[in-house]
């Protein structure tokens, strides 16, 4: 069985999704905690309730999910399940049956109708030698007739018509009942998986949950071992990771054929994905324990399988499941397989998949992933289609086509398409400072976000146009948010909806910081300083006197800028196009240019003029900054300042995060409640600013 389409509304935190599946691989990628483990589990529990492999298996699905405990088993928890207790929760999965698998319901019409019947009396899972005086009555003679003509029309009309076999079910959540809106198609669908031997299935689960046992573990074999083999396909599927060596000592209890598979799959294992290990022996060690050896090929070293790492270990088990446990034209759900993995290891995992199991098995995956090599792979590969869950009203497939140009604009600014798919947005920031510093004190507000380090601005804003001009001419890109320091350099760019721009009405972030009781209170503790000041009051003292000693370099600057002195050096235009005569003659226009501004300066002319200028300039900067001065002043240097005029006994970096920490907790200052409100706009769904 292969699933064609997905339709979920109102589990959990997702609201109303619909998808179509049209590859064996899906990959599904979107920000941390937006819901892809729970479009997983929603698959999961329409599976577990109507086509339960087990009698334990609805109710141990929905014990995982917290919607039932031991204690109360006939009591739905709605509210486990439903985001909105006051809607009907919706879940209809569509499969595709193969060839195969519609032979052999074919074939079995006659079982199915007395599976149909006792389902109908609600007597599943009951053994039919209990049932011999109603299957012998009249009645239910002519109701398993009529069975085999129902069974064999929805037969009929799936091979014929294409109909999918459809598992759907509404949870009404005034009754609490769950109703099945397909009456055929569970049965089809529990034929096909309870028709496996107990270590094989139709249905896979493999979660994130990942616990694999350390050292010796109780090893059960054949009968004693049958129950939580089924029970590890997808009623307790945290059981798979706790039966890494059961999984192999199962296949060596079998013929030797089987162990030269085992040996045959370890090498496809390591050589495909993890080379460097071999596999050398399974036995029992001179100390009674179960044993599987495995070689360091580089150094020799030989030693037991439980001292490869967790993602060795985790990775060696899911491949070996694939390969001994899921049925021809399978369905298998991974979630987060690169757990523990380095991103060497992470970028061949799909292609072996795929390769190695996909393809051999004709079975279909469907896998939730943050790894941006897992999502790169799901691109390059014909096999796969990618999946982007932005919301709970919003999977969509992510189309391939040629975006070059958005490429090498995203790559000029450190960053790529697959952080738009992994995070809800990117936002660019002027420095790595700025970073810590809004993760220290906006952490809840930006998780689902990933935050970049811009460096210089001037390259900066080149790009944010080229990426404005690709939207307006409609290409397709994810939210891009970019954040400037003022300075004294107001950004004339304007927000589009996918490429939007804050610049801080301050100075830089660390105005934001600039807090006399916050600060004073720092500056009084010798963790922080090695020179405590006696009480808060000075802290503000200080600053003033700090920022106030920026105006006689910033009265020089502008006023010297106001003399619009001419630079001799070499400029990008002079050359550009232009043969060695061309260059002379502007490279002497401007060097000529210089000699007449500068020929006649007499110096105590010029110095006298220079400095009553600047004093000037001074005192109106002063006047300005006697109550602004917080906002105006260089924030940067100013931290700069304090470290050392206070003897910091910490870093710079540090001290501006413990202040973020300090202004930010309840009540929060006013630094950081400006800060946030700029955010919280910048971050808001639209825009109707245009280029």
């Amino acid at each position: 069985m292969h699933l064609k389409s997905l339709v979920i509304k109102n589990f959990r935190g997702i609201q109303d999704i619909q998808v179509e599946f049209d590859k064996r691989v899906g990959v599904i990628v979107g920000p941390n905690a937006i819901g892809k483990t729970t479009i997983l589990e929603a698959i999961r529990l329409a599976k577990a309730l109507l086509a339960p492999r087990t009698q334990q298996e609805t109710q141990q699905v929905l014990f995982a999910l917290g919607a039932s405990n031991p204690h109360n088993p006939q009591l739905l928890i709605l509210e486990a399940l439903a985001g909105d207790i006051e809607r009907k929760v919706e879940i209809t999965c569509k499969y595709r049956a193969l060839q195969e698998e519609i032979d052999l319901i074919g074939s079995s019409i006659s079982k199915m109708a007395i599976g149909l019947v006792q389902a109908r009396a609600g007597q599943n899972f009951v053994n039919p030698a209990a049932q011999v005086a109603f299957f012998s009555s009249p009645q239910t003679k002519a109701l398993i007739q009529k069975a085999e003509e129902d069974l064999s029309s929805y037969l009929s009309a799936v091979c014929d018509n294409g109909k999918l076999i459809k598992l759907s079910i509404v949870i009404d959540p005034v009754s609490g009942r769950i109703e099945n809106l397909d009456e055929f198609g569970p049965l089809f669908f529990g034929f096909i998986d309870r028709g496996n031997p107990p270590q094989i299935a139709s249905f896979s689960y493999f979660p994130a949950d990942r616990a694999l046992p350390y050292g010796e573990v109780p090893v059960q074999l054949g009968a004693a071992d049958v129950n939580n083999q089924i029970e590890s396909h997808n009623s307790q599927p945290q059981l798979k990771f706790s039966r890494l060596k059961n999984t192999i000592f199962n296949v060596v209890a079998m013929s030797g054929g089987d162990r030269s598979l085992l040996a045959k799959e370890f090498k496809r294992i390591f050589e495909g994905i993890l080379p460097g290990r071999e596999l050398m022996g399974v036995g029992i060690n001179q100390h009674g324990q179960l044993n599987i050896s495995i070689q360091d090929t580089e150094s020799k070293r030989v030693f037991d399988i439980d001292r490869l790492s967790s993602g060795e270990k985790g990775l060696i088990l899911t491949f070996l499941l694939l390969w001994q446990t899921v049925a021809e034209h399978g369905f298998v759900m991974l979630d987060e397989p690169e757990l523990h993995l380095n991103p060497s290891v992470c970028r061949e995992l799909l292609p072996f998949l795929v390769s190695s199991y996909v393809l051999e098995k004709d079975m279909q995956i469907l896998i939730c992933t943050h790894s941006p090599e897992i999502l790169t792979s799901a691109l390059e590969i014909g096999e796969c289609s990618l999946y982007h869950l932005t919301s709970g009203y919003s999977l969509n497939k992510v189309m391939r086509q040629d975006q070059s140009d958005v490429v090498e604009a995203l790559r000029c600014l450190g960053t790529s398409e697959s952080d738009g798919l992994l995070y809800k947005a990117t936002i660019h920031v002027e420095g790595v400072d700025d970073v810590d510093l809004l993760k220290q004190g906006f952490g809840d507000l930006l998780r689902r976000y990933k935050l970049v380090d811009l460096g210089g601005r001037g390259e900066v804003e080149k790009h944010i146009k080229k990426l404005q001009l690709l939207e307006a001419e409609g290409k397709d890109l994810t939210p891009r948010y970019f954040i400037f320091d003022r300075d004294e350099a107001p950004t004339g760019l304007k927000s589009t909806n996918a490429v939007r721009i804050l610049q801080w009405k301050r100075r830089c972030l660390e105005n934001y910081l600039i807090d006399a009781e916050a600060i004073g209170m720092l500056l009084q503790e010798r963790e922080f300083t090695k020179e405590p000041i006696s009480s808060q009051g000075k802290a503000g003292a200080i600053l003033r006197e700090l920022a106030m000693s920026q105006l006689d370099q910033l009265a020089a600057k502008n006023v010297f800028a106001t003399y619009k002195y001419e630079s001799p050096g070499l400029r990008a235009s002079d050359v550009s196009g232009k043969d060695i005569a061309t260059f002379a003659d502007a490279l002497y226009a401007r060097i000529k240019l210089v000699r007449d501004q500068l020929c006649g300066i007499d110096e105590i002319a010029w110095k006298g003029d220079f400095i009553t200028k600047c004093e000037k300039e001074r005192q109106e900067l002063e006047d300005f900054w006697a109550s602004d001065w917080q906002n105006e002043c260089d924030g940067k240097k100013l931290f700069n300042d304090i470290q050392s005029k206070a003897s910091l006994n910490v870093s710079i970096a540090k001290f501006k995060k413990r202040i973020m920490l300090q202004i930010g907790q309840t009540p929060a200052k006013e630094g950081w409640m400006a800060m946030r409100d700029q955010l919280k706009s910048l971050l808001a769904e639209e825009v109707d600013a245009k280029i």
